[in-house]
């Protein structure tokens, strides 16, 4: 809008300027007439000292300074009136100027309040990025000036960061009662057997483990 605004002031200002020169002009036109017209009421008649035919040369010089003197006048006419023109259309323009000097003025005050009112904010506090119908919380960013990570400072009051997690636990399961069976049988053969009697011999080393009792083992089927 203030482009345009001053393109037109740009163009009426030249228009005004070309008025001007005119008017200079149509000045020294009238002025330069002006003379002649006085100087040909003022010039002095020759005829009184013509020698032959006196009165046709009275006539003829008269009746020439009479059309000259006509021909002056009507072109001073003309110049009158297209200075009142160009007058006319030099105060047009005037107005017209006047009219966009105080909208451009306007529109500056306006700037330079839009302006002043952004410095006394300061910089914007944490904007939605606008590009789906719910943005997730870590869409929130700052503004720390360029070439600065947002993690760099803290963030500003009022922005809640989402919190991070903790670790999960594995949860370990109870041994299943036939897996722990194995361990226990086997745990119970490697211990040595009690035996009563004198004759009685140690168990050779390749030996198979006995059985339990099958009121004390808790799975019979993982006996051999």
């Amino acid at each position: 809008m203030c482009e345009e605004i001053k393109a037109t002031v740009q163009k009426h200002a030249q228009s005004l300027r070309h008025s001007k020169e005119e008017l200079n002009r149509l000045n020294q036109a009238i002025q330069r007439l002006t003379v002649e017209v006085d100087g040909a009421k003022s010039q002095p008649c020759e005829l009184e000292t013509a020698k032959d035919s006196p009165a046709l040369q009275e006539e003829g010089a008269s009746g020439s300074a009479k059309g000259k003197l006509a021909w002056l006048e009507a072109a001073l006419q003309r110049a009158k009136q297209d200075m009142v023109r160009q007058l006319r259309e030099y105060q047009e323009l005037m107005i017209v100027k006047l009219g966009l000097d105080f909208e451009i003025a306007t529109y500056r005050k306006l700037l330079e309040g839009e302006e002043s009112r952004i410095r006394e904010q300061g910089p914007v506090c944490p904007s939605r990025q606008l590009q789906g119908p719910r943005p997730s919380q870590w869409s929130l960013v700052w503004d720390l000036g360029p070439g600065v990570s947002p993690w760099a400072a803290p963030p500003p009051a009022g922005l809640a960061l989402p919190r991070a997690r903790p670790p999960r636990r594995r949860r370990r399961l109870p041994r299943a009662p036939w897996r722990r069976a194995p361990l226990a049988a086997a745990a119970r053969s490697a211990a040595p057997l009690a035996v009563s009697g004198p004759s009685a011999a140690p168990a050779p080393a390749d030996a198979k483990p006995s059985c339990p009792a099958p009121e004390k083992s808790r799975n019979p089927r993982f006996c051999s």
